[in-house]
């Protein structure tokens, strides 16, 4: 593991990151402060947080624009959903929001945990940080600790923001400056699946931080952007020209084996590359494996070694973390 004792900027360039997806996810449940601690103890390089906006303005730590699948809304304020029984954040005020509970994932039933084996899905033990909580808590690491876990913070659903007179971006770079980060060299990343979110970052707001474009499908309907487009070369160059990387789905750079055996490739991370574009893969979990991989290990070797992607977001950072000290990759 590389500690960050020369400059952020000169190891980023060097080693392959580790980004805890929604912190140490695998094992606590996803964007609580815990979840964060056990990141941070795991080594990991990254600290990947989702910030959307409560009705008063506040930047709380959760990756929905609803409350049903990580908390007990429906518990603690039943009948405040809306006519499709959704919980949306921007009608609660974050006092409301500090009185719930978070549990691990719920499946999109609702019935149970999204994956098994994580922790209990009953336990009801951790509470909804604020984005402010998290940039003490990485903070006071630096201090008690003397290691930099980096940030990479991606802003949830602008559109349905825009419609309660909310703008989560502009509250982004308001909190972040306060906290010191504003140049490229920062260890920080701002990612978005929305291209005019981070134009505006850029272009208006004028940010010097490093942003990454995400790239989902079309049929997602995360945002107006065609990622069908963005996958293209013409598209990526247009990327090029407002962010510093992308953050492709890892079907999007393999997408299986041909009857031979060998891994079909997109060609998108050499393509990227060629634009000087980084690339940061999203999302790797030891619990559901892709056929092409049968185990961890050997999904984490073909992204990092074969397919040379510069970072992976992970719901497990420690055998990440494992894997790249053993393969001095780290």
């Amino acid at each position: 593991m590389i500690y960050l004792t020369l400059p952020y900027n000169t190891l980023a360039s060097q080693e392959k990151l580790v980004i805890a997806h929604r912190g140490a996810s695998g094992y606590l449940p996803e964007h609580t402060l815990e979840s964060a601690v056990l990141a941070f103890a795991m080594k990991a390089d990254f600290l990947e947080l989702d910030v959307v906006m409560t009705r008063d303005g506040h930047l709380i730590v959760m990756h929905d624009l609803t409350l049903n699948a990580t908390t007990n809304v429906d518990e603690i304020f039943p009948g405040r959903s809306g006519t499709n029984g959704k919980y949306l954040t921007m009608e609660f005020s974050l006092a409301e929001i500090k009185n719930l509970r978070v549990h691990e994932r719920s499946n999109k039933r609702g019935s149970g945990p999204a994956f098994k084996g994580r922790f209990p899905y009953e336990s009801l033990l951790f509470e909804v940080p604020t984005l402010e909580e998290m940039l003490q808590l990485v903070n006071g690491f630096k201090q008690s600790h003397g290691r930099v876990m980096g940030l990479y913070i991606e802003i949830k659903g602008a559109e349905i923001h825009r419609q309660y007179n909310l703008d989560p971006a502009k509250k982004l770079l308001a909190i972040l400056e306060g906290y010191d980060y504003r140049e490229a060299s920062d260890p920080i990343w701002i990612q978005s699946f929305d291209a005019e979110v981070l134009k505006t970052m850029r272009q208006k707001h004028k940010t010097r931080l490093k942003l990454l474009q995400l790239i989902g499908e079309n049929r997602w309907r995360l945002s107006a952007t065609d990622f069908d487009y963005l996958k293209t070369e013409v598209g990526l160059n247009e990327v090029a020209g407002y962010a510093d990387g992308i953050g492709p789905w890892m079907n999007h750079v393999v997408t299986g084996k041909n009857i031979s055996g060998d891994l079909k490739l997109t060609g998108i991370v050499t393509m990227a590359h060629h634009l000087n574009l980084k690339v940061h893969l999203y999302t790797l979990r030891a619990d559901r494996l892709p056929d092409y991989a049968e185990t961890f290990e050997d999904l984490l070797h073909i992204f990092f070694n074969l397919v040379q992607v510069d970072g992976i977001f992970t719901d497990f950072p420690d055998r990440a973390v494992k894997y790249l000290e053993k393969t001095s990759l780290h």
